[in-house]
């Protein structure tokens, strides 16, 4: 994505295009509104992408008498803008990996950093006149989240399944709070994030046993073949935008807040060669294998149903680079400036009435279709890679709220 700005991106709605739609980029976000991950290829499931949205941050009060507000609830960017700030990176065994490290053992690992919030000690800024590092670049702090947690991690360090609160529905996750690394980190991460002292912060891990029916937007059974199910994403398992689209949007922007960062959307699979917003008439679609890739892949060209526009929150303002909310040059008389790009999709694209709430549409959620599965070997595995193209096999239209077949 690192040409993402490029004008051959830039493809106006409706304009004729030579061959199919493909995937420019493909990305995962391991810890629910943290960094992302860029990769060439993701293992698919019936839950989206494999590691995307396996952990989430919670609060609560802590000695409070509200019992609302003493149950556990995710954080997100929307309240928490620094969290974007929070790099995360993916480790997975390999051949000559020792099969007694507790990593390996745990299938891997997610590593995050993040800025340490506290002013570097003497002793630091002495080691830095020895060590080719600049002198105002602060110092990180790491931890380390298994992928899975083994019964012996669980037993030494009192992980427990707590219910937490998404949004409208209650989730469930391990605490993994307790773990050494985290538990380390926490305090540090607290005060990065500003978090009240009267707060407790904690970090929990999605199960299989933890995943969730989606209540809302539901594919037809006849294509998905069985619900759909969801972990830490807030509502469906893939969400699918693209740069022309992000364009088209940014295009509309004040010229202080352009070029758009694509990747303030926080979209699964971006793809290129689409007209602007060519996506949002897409019913069924499937990804045929194209990439140049040696690694080891089924043949099997996944489809996947579209299940309705996304409408958007105050998320996007939240510039990735410096997580910090973006504003306009604020008018003569005026203090602040007015938020973007939500002011600007209000505007523009607000293309629909299904979510009252919607600050403005643009991308769309995907359900993986069963038969996908049931037509690969399980050894092989469903990958999608970077370079493959997506043929549209069924087109209509969209309400973001609408039920499909109810089940």
């Amino acid at each position: 994505m690192a040409d993402q700005y490029d004008t051959k991106f830039a493809l106006a709605s409706k304009s004729t295009v030579a061959g199919l739609p493909r995937i420019k980029a493909i990305f995962i976000h391991p810890i629910k509104s943290c960094g992302p991950i860029e990769l060439d290829r993701a293992l698919l499931t019936k839950t989206g992408f494999m590691y995307d949205r396996s952990f989430a941050f919670a609060t609560k009060k802590i000695n409070g008498n509200d019992a609302e507000a003493s149950k556990w609830r995710f954080i997100s960017q929307r309240t928490k803008p620094l969290m974007s700030q929070i790099k995360t990176e993916l480790w997975l065994p390999h051949k000559d990996s020792d099969p007694t490290d507790p990593l390996v053992q745990s299938g891997g690992c997610v590593v995050g950093t993040f800025e340490d919030p506290d002013q570097p000690s003497w002793i630091e800024r002495i080691e830095t006149f020895f060590h080719p590092r600049s002198l105002s670049e602060r110092p990180c702090i790491s931890f380390i989240l298994p992928l899975n947690i083994t019964p012996s991690l669980a037993e030494s360090h009192q992980v427990k399944m707590k219910p937490f609160g998404i949004h409208h529905r209650e989730a469930k996750g391990l605490d993994i709070s307790g773990l050494p690394s985290i538990a380390r980190a926490l305090p540090k991460l607290r005060k990065y994030l500003g978090i009240p002292r009267d707060q407790a912060l904690a970090l929990f891990k999605c199960t299989p046993d933890t995943l969730t029916r989606t209540d809302r937007n539901l594919a037809p059974l006849e294509h998905i073949g069985t619900p759909a199910l969801h972990g830490y994403t807030d509502q469906q398992p893939v969400n699918i935008n693209s740069l022309s689209s992000v364009h088209a949007v940014s295009s509309l922007l004040p010229p202080e807040n352009q070029p758009l960062n694509a990747l303030r959307f926080r979209a699964n699979i971006w793809m290129a060669n689409a007209p602007a917003f060519e996506e949002e008439t897409w019913k069924r679609f499937r990804l045929l294998p194209k990439s140049r890739s040696t690694a080891p892949r089924g043949s099997v060209a996944p489809t996947f149903s579209v299940v309705c526009r996304t409408s958007r929150c105050t998320m996007p303002n939240v510039n990735p680079e410096t997580g910090t909310v973006d504003t306009d040059m604020a008018l003569p008389g005026k203090k602040k400036g007015k938020p973007q790009p939500s002011t600007t999709m209000v505007r523009h694209r607000t293309v629909e009435t299904g979510n009252k709430a919607a600050l403005g549409y643009i991308g769309m959620h995907c359900v993986p279709e069963d038969r996908s599965f049931e037509l690969v070997e399980e050894q092989e595995g469903l990958y999608v890679e970077v370079g493959d193209e997506m043929e549209v096999l069924e087109r209509g239209t969209h309400l973001y709220g609408s039920t499909g077949n109810d089940y």
